[in-house]
């Protein structure tokens, strides 16, 4: 396992010299905002950030837009979204980057059969591309919103993930396990890992108070990570394990209340 950040939302490119002065191997390049939207990224802002990563010796993955809804009903829009989700493919195959973190986007709990009938279509030729450049895709678990609500996100659950994976048994598509996210649910992060042992491509750390997700530095909530770091390191995990906060000052906390427990757990040196 490796730590690793999410680089955002002020430009990409800011955050190269931080992860290089900090010790952060791996950084995740996270476009869920407009200074990193997908139209941004010509040639030369693609050729500027390899160069920066190969400066700075720190590897990356893709992050793409959460907000994009890729379980689109409407026929003229869900095509627009499978275009959309391919240009992510290609963007990480032009940054050389080593994974993509995408989303299943979100329902109204209408038409359910439907709503997953159009999913699995849109990632059909998604993940056929991500075979060809053998670039592996991590769906992100989501947060359970509040009962109340009329919009939920989907891919909250193990059903609802395991529905679209059962449609494409391939290397090349799996889940990104957001440590925060599993922990609202009942079962908490070891049921993604018992059901996904061989399909967890990255994972996103943050803490919370186990009734809402938000984003606190790892020992500001009431999450216990080592029993999961190390449920992670019985199954063979290897990917990163991202930090995904905002502020700098709290990325360097996370890591140093992380480290500690990797250490102890053998997972780091």
């Amino acid at each position: 396992m490796q730590l690793c950040f999410n680089a955002g939302p002020e430009p990409l490119e800011e955050y190269f010299p931080f992860a290089h002065e900090n010790g952060f191997p791996w950084m995740e390049l996270s476009c869920n905002n407009p200074k990193n939207f997908l139209p941004t990224f010509d040639v030369k802002r693609i050729t500027a950030i390899k160069k920066l990563r190969d400066k700075y010796q720190v590897r990356y993955g893709l992050h793409s837009a959460s907000f994009v809804n890729s379980a689109e009903l409407e026929p003229t829009v869900r095509k627009a979204v499978e275009k959309y989700l391919l240009g992510y493919v290609e963007l990480a195959r032009k940054l050389e980057a080593e994974y993509l973190v995408l989303h299943f986007g979100y329902h109204f709990s209408l038409f359910m059969d439907d709503v997953f009938a159009a999913l699995i279509q849109t990632f059909k030729p998604v993940v056929a591309l991500a075979e060809k450049y053998a670039i592996p895709i991590g769906i992100e678990n989501m947060n359970n919103v509040h009962e109340d609500c009329e919009i939920a996100y989907l891919g909250v659950t193990t059903d609802e993930l395991s529905r679209v994976f059962d449609a494409f048994p391939t290397k090349y598509l799996g889940l990104t396990l957001d440590v925060a996210h599993a922990s609202l649910l009942p079962g908490g992060t070891e049921s993604f890992i018992t059901a996904f042992p061989n399909r967890i491509v990255s994972s996103h750390i943050s803490d919370n108070d186990l009734k809402l997700d938000f984003h606190l530095p790892v020992g500001e909530g009431k999450i216990d990570f080592r029993p999961i770091l190390q449920r992670l390191k019985d199954i063979g995990f290897r990917g990163t394990l991202n930090i995904e906060l905002k502020k700098n000052e709290d990325r360097i906390l996370s890591k140093q209340r992380l480290v500690p427990m990797l250490k102890d757990l053998g997972i780091l040196s």
